[in-house]
């Protein structure tokens, strides 16, 4: 029906209706606008002779209302026009004032642009009708696109309280919690509506996924199964399903599932990653590798990728060749790629075939995007090295100076200048980072290492205090600390505190074990040094200061033997060269 057709049954409604009752009149004109007392507006008809509207039967009026407000419905949903629809709401609501064609009327007013006014009518009729709990929803959903949450969570509260079986008040109310960090409100606001709601697959869906993003894995597993057992065949519904129960450990009900979805889409990459991490903590790398060549086969961008995943699988297999030559026909395949040259080296680095790695990050272009990324790569390959030591210390200052350089990269190279013994430079940039990222306490931390490795005591232990006061439980800050502090035998009850915190953050750790026996020793407490000590010793039986430490503790107490036996074991055991001297001579001076 066209919008003049059902103009025209208006205005024959209206004529036939006055005729009813002895009167004449027609339809309301679009022409003129007038005010009727405490409603919105509506247009009044120009001839002064008609009947005005306040006489119009109650009926009538009615009638009216409805055919403006069917104009009104198509225009806005078959014309997508809503300035059109909005007069011809208005006209309606102003005939017949109920809440329902005053929410229409809000709507089409925000729909149309005006959002601002749309605002001050929502709480106008708010306050007009109170306990109308659509009306409330509307306000409150206008509230939230403004950015008034609080007033918003008030009203949406309120909706709910009148009419509980409102799905869509209860889903906006836990998104706003969920928004403004009160999670554990949003899974109270999901849980109340699948408890009204029972039916409500929205309701169901956003429970899980709200204890999923609160790490509730376990609660997650019940509404994600009910959502899903809903709709089985919504994929979004069935990888939220699947992810909940790969988080809680039920991985082969996830493989099942996550089939599901492959054979609704073959060629989404992400979900074949999951499913190869997936058949990879199940021990079922074939049916992986298996899964990767029908998503290569698949063709598309993905295919490079794809075919890395693939070699490293078959590294994993021990079928080193198959790896080699898949990776060196990557390369050859796609030769102008620095993404895949990089993917390539990245392949062969995890397999730690570092010489093929290196050759391929060097063959990254100086003007690629990856060029500063593959020198990371490098810089972390040569590191390891010792002969290449004066090449990592002068690439590792060159990628110090990248303005976009990650904490993790800053930490990189304050290991690298500390391994080349370079300690002034290692705290430098560990400062460097930290002041970039405070938010990374570890880049601190290294600083007050490599600061006592720069014989800068003092600042060392201002290093360790602070990282103390911002990361109360980082237990080797604490260990460190003691440790420094007993070593000199000073401050010996602070030391003592600091390691038993460091104890009591991570039990039962060898080496907060040994710091903890040598300031027994320190103490002159040798009973407990050497029961201390011992249990060290069962925790890092291969660490030979714990074993040096252990055989100070053992001549302390008169044994010499069982100290020469200690001191030999600290030689066979793991030692940096500067200790090994001290040790020597400790080794002669009890035979």
């Amino acid at each position: 029906m066209g919008l003049k057709t059902v103009a025209w049954l208006v205005a024959f409604l209206g004529l036939t209706s006055c005729r009813s009752t002895g009167s004449h009149s027609a339809s309301p004109s679009p022409g003129n606008q007038a005010k009727d007392a405490g409603t919105l507006n509506l247009t009044e008809p120009n001839d002064p002779n008609k009947v005005p509207l306040a006489l119009w039967s109650p009926s009538q009026r009615r009638a009216t209302a409805s055919y403006y407000f069917m104009a009104a419905e198509f225009a806005l949903l078959k014309e997508r026009d809503a300035k059109k629809a909005l007069q011809l709401y208005e006209s309606a609501y102003s005939l017949d004032p109920t809440p329902f064609l005053g929410g229409k009327v809000l709507a089409a007013r925000a729909a149309a642009g005006d959002r601002a006014d749309a605002l001050i009518d929502a709480r106008k009729m708010v306050l007009l009708y109170p306990r109308e709990a659509q009306l409330r929803y509307l306000y409150g959903n206008m509230l939230a696109l403004e950015g008034q949450a609080s007033d918003a969570i008030i009203q949406l509260e309120k909706c709910i309280e009148l009419d509980p079986q409102n799905e869509a008040a209860f889903l906006e109310l836990a998104d706003l919690y969920q928004n403004t960090k009160q999670t554990h409100k949003a899974i109270v606001v999901a849980k109340e509506l699948t408890r009204h709601v029972p039916s409500s697959v929205a309701g169901w869906s956003q429970l899980s996924r709200l204890y999923l993003i609160n790490s509730q894995h376990k609660e997650a597993l019940v509404p994600a199964r009910r959502a899903w057992e809903m709709q089985s065949a919504n994929p979004q519904l069935t990888q939220i399903y699947a992810i909940t129960l790969q988080l809680n450990g039920k991985l082969k009900q996830a493989v099942r599932i996550y089939e599901q979805l492959y054979h609704l889409d073959p060629t989404d990459e992400e979900l074949t990653g999951r499913m190869v991490d997936l058949y990879r903590e199940l021990g079922n790398l074939d049916s992986a590798i298996e899964l990767l060549d029908e998503m290569i086969k698949q063709g598309g961008e993905a295919k490079p990728a794809v075919q890395m995943q693939k070699a490293i699988l078959l590294w994993e297999l021990k079928r080193n060749d198959e790896a080699a030559r898949l990776l060196d026909q990557l390369v050859k395949s796609y030769p102008d790629s620095d993404r895949v040259r990089y993917l390539a080296a990245f392949g062969q680095e995890r397999m730690e075939q570092f010489t093929k790695a290196l050759e391929l990050y060097q063959g990254i272009a100086a003007n690629s995007p990856l060029r500063k990324d593959a020198d990371f790569r490098i810089l972390m390959i040569i590191a390891k090295d010792k002969k290449r030591a004066k090449e990592a210390y002068e690439l590792a200052k060159k990628l110090l100076d990248d303005p976009q350089a990650t904490w993790e990269a800053y930490g990189v190279i304050a290991g690298v200048f500390g391994d080349t013994e370079h300690y002034d430079d290692a705290w430098r940039a560990a400062d460097a980072g930290y002041k970039k990222y405070p938010d990374k306490p570890r880049l601190l931390f290294m600083k007050g290492v490599y600061e006592e490795k720069a014989d800068k005591r003092d600042a060392c232990i201002a290093t360790m205090r602070q990282v103390i006061k911002v990361d109360p439980e980082n237990s080797s800050a604490h260990n460190f600390l003691g440790y420094l502090f007993a070593e000199k035998g000073e401050h010996l009850d602070e030391a003592e505190q600091l390691i038993t915190t460091a104890l009591k953050l991570k039990p039962n750790d060898g080496f907060y074990l040994d710091s903890l026996g040598w300031l027994y020793y320190q103490k002159g407490d040798y009973k407990k040094a050497h029961l201390t000590l011992e249990q060290a010793v069962k925790m890092e039986p291969n660490e030979g200061v714990i074993f040096e430490h252990l055989g100070d503790v053992k001549k302390a107490m008169g044994d010499k033997a069982g100290a020469h036996s200690m001191y030999q074991k600290a030689l066979r055991s793991s030692i940096e060269d500067s200790d090994k001297q001290r040790i020597e001579k400790k080794v002669t001076a009890t035979q």
